[in-house]
């Protein structure tokens, strides 16, 4: 081979010397990604439950407070390794509520992970802290509340404008279901609720769409969206809405290779209500997705995405002692055959040259501690049941213990899924069968638990089961 033609060719292996590396770093970051998957379970719940306390309805007050978190985590990750995590966790929060008018809000973080060696999901040898950082601030001003005022009584239409860091929702959140900086409007026309929003993402955020290496814990994006709501119809409350989300994400470390910006919208519909009796809760969504992205091993062009997820969940509650309550979940993430190795990432993702019909989103579901795969090129079925087994024991008035077991399917046999180790052609991903407790000890203190065990299916080329232990313990002050 001449010297002239082995320098021509010379840039194209370092290339693919370069692109074969990315595949390799997608594969470690999904793991991450997939393991991390049962954490962010647990944080969601807690949320939940963090985010219910909001400035008090009093006419004008302050108040302030704060929790300590305690949380052991001992897990499998999607390679076989086990992990345990002691996470330390404060938060101070403190809010100012005027005439019901103006309302403030913030929350502050501050953490620390106690991995045992060599166990943390980064790579990282040691122990991490997590912040301190922001996690809620923002301001709210509510026009029917002051008009309300001069009226003696809140006016038919009603606007409100809310500004700051909070965790921002669409539709039933499928679709988004993260914190981000926002500029939120509501109107309120009758039985109408129009919603704007104006978003940028927190750049230290999980990047939920793409988990390959040089972007997985990170992104920069900006989010436009608009919903529609109509509450008139007795038990149900149909909606429509639209998103765009504008990519600007930059890989550290740079990768001449891949460009990574994944540019979608999405276009949702569904319900939620009550249906033949008012025990008897549902919702309902279907959304499509289409936009551009960059496909594995590509920085010269784009490629077409063409997607769609669907969501149905129906939930009984009994009138009767302990209250318990069943329910049923269906999930849904189109799939794309032709992908590499996942399907929620770039890197070892879409084939260059065919359209991406992989489902990606923002938004959140819970989809089992121990396996928590991504609603993209799945069907996932689930039933569960609750209920407060001791209710007239004071002590134990508010313990709840509950169960779901999960199935999942492929929705393309020969396409991957975001579990980058579901390599064989088959649509058997397995089941996954969760146990959990939650305790309310007292006003102040609170206590949970969960287990899952999942089994992989026939698409598994390691059969063994992985199991997802967690507990903590929250005080509040």
């Amino acid at each position: 081979m001449s010297k002239k033609l082995s320098k021509t060719l010379c840039p194209r292996r370092r290339i693919a010397t370069l692109a074969a590396a990315a595949v390799l770093v997608a594969c470690g970051a999904q793991s991450l990604a997939q393991s991390a998957g049962g954490i962010r379970i647990y944080n969601e719940q807690l949320r939940v439950r963090l985010d219910e306390r909001r400035p008090t309805d009093r006419e004008t007050s302050f108040d302030a407070g704060g929790w300590l978190t305690f949380g052991l985590f001992y897990f499998d990750d999607t390679l076989g390794d086990r992990h345990t995590l002691r996470q330390y966790q404060g938060r101070a929060w403190a809010s100012l509520n005027i005439e019901n008018v103006h309302r403030f809000y913030i929350r502050g973080l501050y953490g620390y992970d106690d991995w045992n060696s060599g166990n943390n999901l980064k790579n990282y040898q040691g122990d991490e802290d997590t912040g301190p950082q922001i996690e809620r601030a923002w301001y709210e001003f509510d026009l029917g509340r002051l008009l309300a005022g001069p009226i003696g009584r809140r006016p038919d239409f009603g606007a409100k404008i809310k500004v700051g860091r909070e965790y921002v929702t669409i539709g039933t959140g499928l679709t988004l279901a993260m914190a981000v900086d926002a500029i939120q409007f509501e109107l309120e026309p009758g039985n109408w609720r129009l919603r704007g929003l104006m978003a940028k993402s927190i750049e230290s955020s999980i990047n939920p769409v793409d988990t390959s290496g040089p972007v997985a814990t990170h992104q920069n994006r900006c989010l436009w969206g608009a919903e529609i709501a109509y509450s008139g119809i007795d038990n149900h409350q149909p909606f429509v809405y639209y998103l765009l989300n504008s990519d600007s994400t930059s890989p550290h470390p740079s990768d001449p290779a891949q460009r990574y910006d994944y540019d979608s919208q999405y276009l949702g519909i569904g319900s939620s209500g009550t249906i033949f009796s008012p025990n008897l809760q549902y919702r309902a969504e279907v959304v499509g997705e289409w936009g551009t992205t960059y496909s594995n091993n590509t920085v010269d062009r784009r490629d077409d995405i063409c997607a769609m997820a669907a969501n149905l969940m129906f939930e009984y509650l009994f009138d009767v002692p302990t209250r318990p309550a069943v329910a049923f979940e269906y999930l849904y993430g189109s799939g794309d055959d032709d992908r590499l190795v996942s399907s929620s990432s770039t890197a070892g993702g879409n084939r260059r040259g065919t359209d991406d019909n992989a489902f990606n989103a923002f938004g959140f579901r819970d989809t089992g501690i121990s396996f928590a795969p991504k609603i993209s090129n799945i069907h996932i079925y689930s039933l569960g049941a609750t209920c407060f087994p001791l209710e007239n024991t004071k002590l134990f008035e508010k313990f709840q213990f509950g169960t779901k077991v999960f199935f999942y399917h492929k929705a393309k046999a020969g396409g991957p899924i975001s579990d980058t180790t579901a390599v064989k052609s088959s649509k058997w991903l397995g089941w996954e069968w969760d146990i959990y407790a939650d305790w309310r000890i007292t006003s102040d203190v609170s206590w949970t638990i969960r287990y899952g065990v999942f089994q992989p299916g026939s698409a598994f080329g390691n059969d063994n089961c992985r199991q997802f232990l967690l507990t903590a313990v929250t005080w509040s002050f």
